[in-house]
């Protein structure tokens, strides 16, 4: 151990605390997995060590981690699946920051760099996170996409609430200061998909992130097969298999999370408005993940809550994101969705009107392509859920706003 010229403790030529620890797990990724320990070495801010821990493979991984040599350290464990070997590689590691690595993504170069540095002039911070591109193909391909994830406006709402309405974090774009990943717990082993967004999520509940103001990951997209302590899974990107995993995640996280970790803004008070705010959020946030009966439970709490008062301009905004799921409406479009208890909770009409926002743009995306009987499920699902004056309302007001907007317009994201 030396120290830094202002008197600071170094480990292995890093300051403390900006020691970071690489985790990869991997599984039959030979033809990958060399690109992607390359990327993690190439970085303008060295890793303090990089740990593979392979799933069992019977490919030549073994044969081409050893080949790397240090600070790449390769671990093997009988096949248990990836959140198990995430788990050994985080129980190994002795840096001070973590980040997991997935066997087949790429690291631009000053990805750490940008981590460690939104770390240290946030250090109330317990983790930070970037922006992240698609590619496929070679890793060549990777600097060249323009397949972004759109991340939402920071401090708009709780990180943390802007993390469940969507999982814009996959594993790899944050980074965790260990005492905090430490206090989360480890990865669960029991999920085939989403178990990084599940982990993101108890990060986020614990700790305040900071955006690393960065592209921090290339994140390539293809089909592989997922492990699981029940068996093996093909993760194909398909819409059904992830709408399954969010749902028992976030019938989990109702049973044991409290209204105040659904408060949408950092800025409310405590009182009325804010405890509406919080019940609303935890419904519209159900609801979105397709938990639905639980959802209308939350709801019929918040009506209960707002009695007789107008809905705020707060409240209208959060009930207008009701049918924004990330996956669609497709319960609505095949009639799967009882419009039943919706109707039967009596919310004012300026609630239901902000409600049936979504629908005006998803009638018309289903009209315009020509996908008629959809179109009329959809209106008879809002008529018989928020009923004809709120459709009409909320059609009235997308028009109305339509016509002030700008000639040219642009989306305002983080970057």
């Amino acid at each position: 151990m030396s120290k830094t010229a202002s008197g600071q403790p170094v480990w292995n030529g890093r300051p403390r605390g900006e020691r970071v620890s690489i985790v990869m797990p991997t599984h039959n990724r030979a033809h990958l997995i060399g690109e992607s320990i390359a990327s993690a070495l190439g970085q303008s801010h060295a890793p303090h060590e990089v740990i593979v821990v392979d799933d069992g493979s019977s490919d030549a991984t073994p044969e081409v981690v050893r080949a790397i040599g240090a600070p790449v350290s390769y671990l093997r464990q009988e096949k248990a699946g990836k959140s198990a070997a995430m788990n050994r590689g985080i129980a190994a590691a002795t840096g001070d920051l973590l980040l997991v690595l997935d066997d087949d993504d790429l690291l631009p170069e000053g990805a750490l760099a940008a981590h460690v540095a939104a770390l240290r002039e946030a250090p109330g911070s317990g983790f930070s996170y970037g922006r992240f591109a698609r590619f496929t193909g070679p890793g060549e391909a990777a600097p060249m996409s323009t397949d972004f994830e759109p991340l939402p406006e920071p401090g708009a709402r709780r990180l943390l609430v802007q993390l469940m309405q969507c999982c814009f974090l996959p594993n790899p774009a944050w980074m965790v200061r260990r005492e905090v990943q430490l206090a989360a717990g480890p990865y669960r082993t029991d999920l085939p998909r989403g178990q990084d967004y599940e982990m993101i999520l108890r990060i986020a509940r614990g700790a305040p992130g900071v955006f690393a103001g960065a592209v921090t990951l290339y994140q390539r997209k293809h089909v592989a097969a997922r492990v699981t302590t029940s068996g093996t899974v093909v993760a194909k990107d398909t819409v059904a298999g992830w709408i399954e995993a969010e749902r028992a995640i976030f019938a989990e996280i109702d049973d044991r999370w409290e209204d105040a970790d659904f408060a949408p803004f950092d800025d409310a008070a405590a009182g009325a408005e804010a405890e509406r705010l919080a019940v609303l959020t935890r419904a519209v946030i159900l609801f979105m993940r397709k938990v639905h009966e639980r959802a209308e439970r939350h709801l019929a709490r918040y009506a209960a809550l707002l009695g007789d008062a107008p809905p705020t301009a707060r409240e209208l905004a959060i009930a207008g994101e009701l049918l924004g799921a990330r996956y669609g409406i497709g319960e609505i479009l095949d009639s799967s969705h009882d419009p039943a208890p919706l109707a039967a909770l009596g919310l004012p009409l300026p609630l239901r009107r902000a409600m049936a926002r979504q629908l005006v743009w998803r009638m018309r995306e289903t009209v315009g392509s020509g996908r008629w009987g959809d179109a009329l499920r959809l209106l008879i699902w809002a008529r018989r859920a928020l009923g004809s004056a709120a459709l009409l309302g909320a059609a009235s007001g997308r028009l109305e706003r339509y016509a002030r907007l700008p000639r040219t317009t642009s989306a305002i994201t983080a970057s």
